[in-house]
């Protein structure tokens, strides 16, 4: 009793850890920045403050001696082995294999949704200043980029999960430069991305692995049994 207790106790403090948001902040202005936090913990990915340099040898691969006529041996050619996947396609046909196709494609997209909401954007925001030389170039390149930026950031308000988001862009009729400003946050619960990983290893393993070992196995040759009537002459 007191063991289960214990590993019942482990698994709630894992559960616990794995619940607790992992928080990812990009910073964008004249360079990028980005940092990673997780309860206390913060981790500064970029820029980072100590540049390893490593130092590769060139090793020059040793001259090998050319063999003799007598050394050299031709190693007979094997036989190619069908592989499970063109034994599949033998016993299944066409039909089979875009069924098997699709069923790994839904369940790869159905991972791709689940994580895609696991992520929250507490913070997102845009600023952007175009300038192209003179006051005609500026406002068609600023036209250009309104039509390209709002919709996209409508795109990721409408399906993906976000808090705090703004986006501003700016013509620059006087100086005739370009600048552009980011800041996000986000973040995510480990577990949820675990729970993406592991909901479509099963549909992979029940709707495309077992069905490709079932039928992806090579047909054992018939061998065909002679019966032999002996009739016995009174």
């Amino acid at each position: 009793m007191t063991a289960l207790l214990i590993i019942l106790g482990i698994i709630a403090f894992f559960i616990v850890l794995l619940s607790v948001k992992v928080v990812v902040t990009v910073h964008y202005e004249d360079e990028v920045e980005v940092s990673l936090g997780w309860l206390f913990l913060k981790f500064n990915i970029l820029p980072s403050k100590e540049k390893e340099e490593k130092k590769k040898k060139d090793k020059k691969p040793k001259e090998e001696k050319p063999k003799e006529e007598s050394e050299i041996i031709k190693e007979p050619k094997k036989k190619k082995q069908d592989n499970m996947f063109v034994r599949f396609y033998r016993n299944r046909g066409v039909e089979g294999v875009v069924q098997l196709l699709k069923d790994a494609a839904k369940a790869v997209g159905g991972m791709f949704r689940r994580i895609g909401r696991a992520f929250l954007f507490e913070e997102l925001f845009v600023s952007l200043t175009v300038g192209k030389g003179d006051s005609a170039q500026t406002a068609i390149k600023y036209g250009e980029t309104c039509a390209a930026a709002f919709p996209a950031m409508g795109l990721i308000v409408n399906t993906m999960r976000v808090k705090k988001y703004s986006i501003e862009i700016n013509p620059d009729f006087i100086y005739g430069k370009s600048n552009a400003k980011l800041h996000t946050k986000v973040s995510v619960r480990p577990l949820k991305l675990i729970n993406a990983v592991i909901i479509v290893a099963f549909e992979l393993l029940f709707k495309v692995v077992i069905k490709l070992l079932k039928h992806g196995r090579a047909k054992k040759p018939v061998v065909e049994k002679q019966v032999i009537n002996n009739t016995n002459s009174k």
